[in-house]
């Protein structure tokens, strides 16, 4: 059973992030020790399915609340309820629009009759890490995403990208072949044409479901990042853990229209600063570099056995999803969408942004914060 995270973990997942965020105007107030207002503060409420020993919570969501309340002076803080307390998975717009939440996950994946473009982001072997692509799917949301994403009712508030999607399974992956009529546990969207392509069975099974699906063979695999998959003791029940990197997975999040608007207005644009960089805090903690090792160190701990595929298998796999792409572009492009300029400008950004180390990303959604995500 996983633990609650400690006071000391907590402590120690918050030092690393103000060492990352070391030199920069965002950190700075909070470095030199800022003084708490006495005011009575505006509070938030954060609302989520994952429970409060999922590592998600105490690695992004703590040293973010714990940010947003000192950079405010005390004048805004984020209230936490998790492990589904106010809604389920799927209904996160929904908490959101309704006023259940004023901030919460609105996961394309979960909807995914609703979105067209946005998907795009969820196509395989795309970017180069978690950090690129939150900052890639953030910049680019005024242009392609924003009028989509806003039809549901919320605004955006920040944009997680997981580590690539893995598999872990009951039986070993080893080979493409081996993928043939497995029912895979998959996200809605085009993660689940993906495996079709690659000879999967999908089934669109919510994260916090995971477990039981396959402890009872609902399903026979599943695909999900390592930080997750240790989140939610999949090392128990799985036995066999195959890495082929497929696809990185934008967990959006949404924001309450009328909760933000409220907020005065010097205090709407700073916290409006601080989202900018909540994606970093996820995917830097969390979702890469000692997220993914400690992942890693579970899955091993658990008796997994850890299968890498050679180049050759890679490049199969690779093979056998390329003709995704150009199908979702010509289907997009056949509804008057701009998805081949999309698809071509996430590779570019991708590329440019990949040299760019964790403290060069951190001063940029510092001091270059993305505009436009939601109009000041």
């Amino acid at each position: 059973m996983a633990q609650e995270p400690s006071d000391q973990t907590v402590d120690k997942t918050r030092r690393a992030l103000l060492g990352a965020l070391a030199g920069t105007g965002i950190a700075a107030p909070l470095l030199a020790g800022s003084r708490v207002s006495r005011a009575e503060p505006i509070v938030l409420r954060y609302t989520s399915h994952t429970p409060r020993s999922h590592g998600l919570y105490a690695q992004a969501f703590v040293p973010f609340a714990e940010l947003v309340e000192r950079e405010t002076r005390g004048r805004l803080r984020l209230v936490a309820f998790t492990d589904q307390l106010m809604h389920d998975p799927v209904d996160g717009f929904k908490a959101c629009v309704t006023g259940i939440s004023d901030y919460t996950h609105g996961y394309v994946t979960y909807q995914p009759g609703s979105f067209k473009l946005l998907h795009a982001t969820q196509l395989p072997f795309l970017f180069p890490s978690p950090q690129v692509a939150s900052l890639v799917v953030e910049e680019l949301h005024p242009k392609y995403f924003k009028d989509e994403y806003e039809r549901m009712g919320v605004y955006l508030a920040h944009v997680d990208c997981t580590s690539p999607y893995n598999i872990i399974s009951k039986t070993p992956i080893r080979r493409l072949e081996d993928l043939e009529g497995i029912k895979m546990r998959v996200t809605g969207g085009l993660v689940a044409e993906i495996f079709r392509e690659l000879g999967a069975v999908p089934v669109a099974i919510s994260a916090a479901e995971v477990y039981t699906a396959l402890q009872r063979g609902i399903v026979d695999a599943i695909a999900l990042s390592v930080s997750d998959m240790a989140s939610y003791r999949l090392q128990e029940i799985g036995p066999y853990y195959t890495r082929i990197d497929l696809n990185v997975l934008a967990l959006h999040y949404c924001m309450n229209r009328r909760a933000f608007d409220s907020l005065p207005g010097d205090l709407k644009e700073q916290f409006y600063g601080l989202l900018r960089i909540r994606s970093q805090i996820a995917v830097q903690n969390y979702y890469s570099g000692a997220g993914d090792d400690r992942a890693y160190a579970t899955l091993r701990g658990g008796g997994v056995e850890i299968i890498e595929l050679d180049e050759d298998e890679r490049e199969r796999f690779r093979a056998a999803v390329a003709p995704l792409r150009e199908r979702f572009i010509a289907q997009r492009e056949a509804e008057g969408l701009p998805a081949r300029a999309l698809v071509a400008e996430m590779e570019a950004l991708g590329k440019e942004y990949a040299p760019l180390t964790n403290a060069e990303l951190n001063e940029r959604v510092s001091t270059q914060p993305v505009m436009g995500i939601i109009d000041l």
